[in-house]
């Protein structure tokens, strides 16, 4: 039970969507959150646990953990394997941070079954709880975008390669759809992914639906914005 998912007029609080139906950050957490097998750091008891609301047991999977200080370096990275029964939370890795961590540093998660990715997960932590201030000091990041666009009947479907080359992870990648001529934003646009971070060498493909009407017969463009993301079209 979500309250409230809409507000009835324009808010900036309780809302995955908002009166404009953009789809918030908040919305594409609760959707990471609700995954049926899911991976997540319990900073209270320090360790990685996998959720299985899948509807059966699952087993053979392989739990990584990845630790990166703020200049991209990867500085720790454990992996467990992982039996999951069903309606279980396993703690599968305790976690164990390294000297020399920057005063803010990241947690790259992952649930794997052989090569393939069920769950990923992504989190900040600072060594003082709570003091973030840190990132402020992260240097911009140009991404690297390539975009093609697909029509059928009113849908138009856009898909966005996205790639970071920098040395630096990318906080906060923020997509969203734009009429090319005016600028103006496309509502609805359906994203598979919105709100993510990116680290150094990481590519990713996000599909974007909107509708053909919604495009006032201008083309459609995807925006990519972030924390410390140089805007990219």
């Amino acid at each position: 039970l979500l309250w409230m998912s809409h507000p009835c007029w324009p808010s900036f609080v309780w809302q995955t969507y908002d009166y404009y139906f953009e789809p918030t950050a908040a919305y594409f957490g609760c959707k990471k959150g609700s995954e049926p097998l899911h991976i997540q750091w319990n900073p209270v008891s320090e360790s990685i646990e996998v959720v299985n609301y899948s509807g059966g047991d699952q087993r053979g999977l392989t739990a990584q953990v990845e630790v990166l200080n703020m200049d991209g370096a990867v500085r720790r990275v454990k992996t467990a394997p992982v039996d999951s029964a069903e309606d279980s939370v396993v703690s599968c890795i305790k976690m164990e941070y390294p000297v020399g961590l920057t005063p803010v540093h990241f947690l790259r998660l992952k649930l794997m079954h052989g090569d393939q990715t069920i769950s990923e997960n992504f989190y900040l932590r600072g060594l003082e709880e709570g003091n973030y201030r840190a990132i402020r000091e992260l240097p911009k990041v140009k991404l690297e975008a390539a975009q093609s666009l697909e029509s059928s009947g009113n849908e138009v479907r856009l898909t966005t390669e996205l790639h970071n080359p920098s040395s630096h992870p990318a906080l906060m990648v923020r997509l969203k759809v734009v009429r090319e001529k005016s600028g103006d934003r496309i509502l609805p646009a359906l994203f598979s992914d919105n709100y993510f971070a990116l680290i150094p060498g990481e590519r990713r493909t996000i599909r974007t639906e909107v509708n053909a009407a919604d495009t006032r017969g201008e083309h459609p463009r995807v925006v990519v914005e972030g924390f410390n993301v140089e805007y990219e079209v």
